[in-house]
């Protein structure tokens, strides 16, 4: 538990550290084994004294339960031991019983509960009749008691006083399922009617929302759980609950109604084996040729295996058709118990094979359709949790009149993994990716999903092209070792049938990017690259995830660390380049910093913040390394010490970066691996030169005066997938009108006035993370006002104009090239100095000064740099800058005794004004005719 004030911090501390453990133990009532022995758990039957009290840890005091594994600090032993609701419930307890008490604060106006949160306070008043309900459906007091203590059951009465006993709608007695979301507040409340004909036959209702969320007893018990079942209804996850009560390390989640499977966001269970358990025999329907339940399930076990969660079905086909968990939990505990634990081993789960006396049994459960040949040999093979196996040798018994007929099955081993899907995915062309235009070139390939030993409860992905579907050596070298050659192909040629199942369009790209003509957001586990660590940085990232209060508390902390908004023009910025599919465009960034500012730490809590990565300047020195770093992705990427590169690899960085300022493909290698590189690029370091990115990048500058609070180590994550997933939902078209009366806004603000082309382009950048910082006020729920955001960033846009002032454009690059050689005497062409109008000018051809960059090794690099190469758009430039004089554009001048003509007169005192010195010096001059 972490809060920014500073006061209630430091009173946690104290509750963990000087109150006594064994008093809290002592007040709460737990039984001790002797004067130093352990103590009885509470909350079950503990005949071992499982629970341990000592010392660990920072605050010097803790508890760990050795039958389950769970521990904490003192405050935590309150909430175990089920007497209070929340960490701050206890925490204010711990503090009554010990006389520390809460610190008073300044209180503002109390949220007022919406209706959902005031239902679930009614539902939780009186509990007493919903136990008697649940225990006459087999569920144990001990389960009952637990979820009241975490406010997740409750007991609902409500009648409608307008209408009748028996009309729908009425309400009566019924028990009440509390759904809470992630950030602890309650969303919605399920009703089950103890007499559905009461309610008009309506046997459950649901108040609040109900897509996207789930039920669970315990909130905190599935984030420890290594296994969760998943259920229909909360009534079965009790169920469960009660027949598994001795077994450790695993919940229960309910998804309140088979519609529910795809929306909701099941990445919480990562790392986690999912059993499913829904009713898989629900009674076929004859018209739909489906069982609700087991469709269901097939729809989840593609989710989960989509999200490389590992995945099994309970074998239900021997269930009573209609029969669900509670009702075999009301025949027998622990028949349940032993059913729960029978998984289905099919090649393609929940498809059985069976015997033609059992027809019935499968109706419903065909997934697809085998041909004669495939299906006579489809019963051979058996998949376990990491390993597969192989019917040798089997054996048919007749049976008599006491037994029925039986098989006797030899089976051999495989391969050392498990076969969890292989689909057909069709990738999106990169246009349609960036700009939504309708897909004229999308891919196939085929995405491999197998679980092996060394993988644990997460899935092992990988993409193939069709013609090596059939490489054992590929095979063995990605997943494990392969047993029987022939009966491994021979089960690929059955998979190959099931590849559409799971087939999907996909969007090969990390962020907010276009499918199918509408914004949508992914993330790693949502791309299926060929050739992945080479192809993009964030292959395998999982965005963080939070809630509308962590963003609030993230915004405010890079406010606060420095002044000026410094450092929360980098994370808006950041967060911003999320914006670069609807935009077209998105600036990098370039953060300069004084030395001992704060960069580094700043830098790491950016990475940590947003899960953004940081490349040293040692992972730059290659060309395929920078290019995979910007691929397939509008998350940014950090280059650190950009400065102290060597001069040849910037320069082929500055190609790079000019690039990916928009979008740019390319396939590289004879294998021809495709790279869309777009990511905007945080450029760190002591001395950022970029003099020729100004039009393309933003900037924010640290120094030891700006600097304010450090940023805490408990600062929570910015919840970026929520922010993606709020962009998505945006209009594109108000995105670009924001953004267009955004620079207006720049323009008006702006003390360089219309300025030149690439000002009006760095005021378009500038408009885009004021842009950002619009919608994310909106997102976090903060005025746009706050802290001054706005200002800061006119404030830095106009110093960034300002400091650029003469140095945005190219023919002053050149400029500054052509006066150094003419310094230091390497310029052999004709010029000369001379005054006009009593000011001196400088005489030469500006095709002149191209040729001599271009043709002097020396230069070579720069003249490979410059994005003009040409004397007449050089010309050009010099004519619209205002430093050539008027009139004098095209002038002749004698020079070493020969005519030369077309000169152009560039005065000195303008190239002055713009940084740029020159000092007259022989040969001397003539007037022309």
């Amino acid at each position: 538990m972490s809060t920014t004030n500073p006061a209630i911090s430091q009173w946690l501390n104290q509750l963990k550290s000087d109150i006594d453990i064994h008093q809290v133990a002592e007040r709460l009532g737990l039984e001790r084994n002797g004067s130093n022995g352990n103590y009885r758990a509470p909350g079950r039957e503990d005949k071992h004294h499982s629970l341990s009290l000592h010392r660990q840890g920072q605050y010097g005091q803790g508890w760990k339960d050795h039958a389950t594994g769970d521990g904490g600090s003192t405050i935590d032993l309150v909430m175990y031991a089920g007497v209070a609701e929340n960490f701050m419930d206890a925490a204010k307890l711990l503090g009554e019983w010990f006389g520390v008490p809460m610190p008073v604060t300044p209180q503002g106006k109390p949220r007022q509960l919406t209706k959902v949160e005031f239902i679930a306070q009614k539902c939780r008043a009186n509990t007493d009749p919903v136990i008697g309900y649940l225990v006459g459906r087999g569920i144990s007091n001990a389960v009952i008691q637990a979820a009241i203590n975490r406010r997740t059951i409750g007991f609902n009465d409500w009648t409608s006083p307008k209408l009748q006993p028996g009309e729908p709608n009425y309400g009566g007695p019924a028990a009440a399922f509390m759904v809470y979301n992630a950030n602890g507040e309650c969303v919605a409340v399920d009703f089950r009617y103890f007499d559905a004909e009461l309610n008009g036959g309506v046997k459950t209702q649901c108040q609040g929302e109900k897509n996207g969320f789930y039920w669970t007893s315990d909130l905190r018990r599935l984030a420890n759980a290594r296994t969760v079942y998943i259920v229909e209804s909360p009534i079965n996850a009790l169920s469960i609950e009660t027949a598994l009560a001795h077994h450790r390390g695993f919940a229960c989640v309910a998804i309140r109604g088979v519609a529910n499977v795809t929306n909701i966001d099941w990445a919480f269970l990562r790392g986690k084996k999912a059993i499913i358990a829904l009713d898989h025999t629900d009674r076929y329907h004859e018209q739909s040729g489906i069982r609700p339940g087991m469709d269901a399930a097939y729809r989840l076990y593609d989710a989960l295996t989509s999200a490389d969660i590992a995945a099994r079905m309970v074998d239900m086909i021997d269930w009573q058709e209609g029969e669900d968990i509670n009702d075999v939990l009301q025949y027998s505990p622990s028949e349940l118990q032993v059913r729960l634990k029978k998984l289905d081993q099919w090649l393609i789960p929940g498809m059985p094979s069976v015997d033609a006396r059992d027809t019935d049994k499968a109706k419903g459960r065909r997934r697809i359709f085998l041909p004669a040949q495939d299906w006579s040999v489809y019963w051979r093979y058996r998949s376990m949790d990491d390993f597969m196996q192989h019917v040798d040798e089997f054996k048919d018994n007749e049976g008599d009149e006491d037994e029925p007929p039986s098989r006797s099955e030899t089976l051999g081993d495989l391969c050392s993994f498990r076969l969890a899907s292989l689909s057909r995915l069709s990738i999106q062309g990169h246009l349609s990716t960036i700009n939504g235009t309708t897909d004229s070139q999308p891919e196939t390939v085929y995405g491999i999903t197998a679980q092996t030993p060394r993988g644990g409860n997460k899935l092992q992905r990988e993409v193939i092209n069709g013609d090596k579907i059939y490489n054992l050596d590929w095979w063995k070298s990605k997943f494990g070792m392969i047993w029987k050659p022939a009966q491994f192909t021979r089960m690929l040629t059955i998979m190959e049938r099931s590849a559409d199942l799971a087939a999907k369009d996909v969007v090969n790209f990390v962020g907010l990017a276009w499918r199918d003509g509408k914004l949508a957001a992914f993330e790693g586990q949502d791309c299926f690259f060929v050739e992945p660590q080479k192809q993009c940085l964030y292959y395998n990232i999982s965005f963080p995830r939070g809630t509308q209060n962590d963003a609030q508390r993230v915004v405010q902390a890079y406010q606060a660390t420095f002044k000026n908004n410094a450092a929360a023009i980098a994370l808006v910025w950041a967060l911003g380049c999320h914006l670069k599919a609807v935009l077209g465009f998105y600036p990098h960034f370039q953060m300069q910093a004084e030395k001992g500012s704060g960069k580094s730490k700043l830098l790491e809590s950016l990475q940590g913040t947003i899960a953004f990565q940081v490349l040293s300047g040692q992972m730059l020195k290659t060309d395929h390394r920078r290019r995979a770093s910007v691929s397939y992705t509008s998350h940014p990427v950090g280059w650190d010490e950009y400065s102290k590169l060597p001069k040849g690899v910037l320069t082929d960085i500055d190609g790079l970066l000019q690039s990916t300022y928009r979008f740019e493909f390319t396939r590289v290698g004879a294998a021809l691996i495709p790279y869309l590189m777009c990511s905007p690029v945080l450029l760190a370091g002591e001395e950022v030169d970029v003099e020729s990115l100004q039009s393309k990048i933003c900037r924010t500058t640290l120094s030891v005066k700006k600097q304010g609070d450090i940023i805490d180590h408990d600062l929570p994550q910015f919840p970026v997938w929520q922010w993606l997933q709020y962009l998505s939902h945006v209009e594109p078209a108000r995105i670009r009108d924001l953004h267009s009366q955004y620079l207006k806004w720049c323009q008006q603000k702006s003390r360089s006035g219309d300025g030149d082309a690439t000002a009006k382009r760095m005021m378009e950048n500038y408009a885009a993370i004021a842009t950002a910082w619009a919608f994310l006020a909106d997102f976090a729920g903060f005025p746009i006002e706050q802290g001054g955001f706005l200002d800061d960033l006119m404030v830095e846009m106009n110093q960034h104009l300002r400091d650029t002032d003469g140095t945005r454009l190219p023919w002053v690059w050149i400029m500054e090239i052509f006066l150094s050689e003419l310094e230091a005497k390497r310029f052999e062409h004709p010029f000369c100095w001379d005054k006009i109008n009593g000011e001196w000018v400088l005489l030469t051809r500006p095709n002149y000064i191209m040729d001599h960059i271009s043709s002097s090794n020396h230069l070579r690099d720069k003249f490979n740099a410059l994005p003009i190469k040409t004397g007449r758009i050089f010309k050009q430039q010099l004519m619209a800058s205002g430093v050539v004089v008027p009139d004098h554009e095209d002038v002749e001048r004698t020079i070493g005794g020969r005519r030369t003509a077309h000169l152009t007169a560039i005065s000195l005192e303008k190239l002055e004004k713009l940084g740029l010195y020159a000092t007259p010096w022989l040969p001397s001059v003539k007037d022309g005719i």
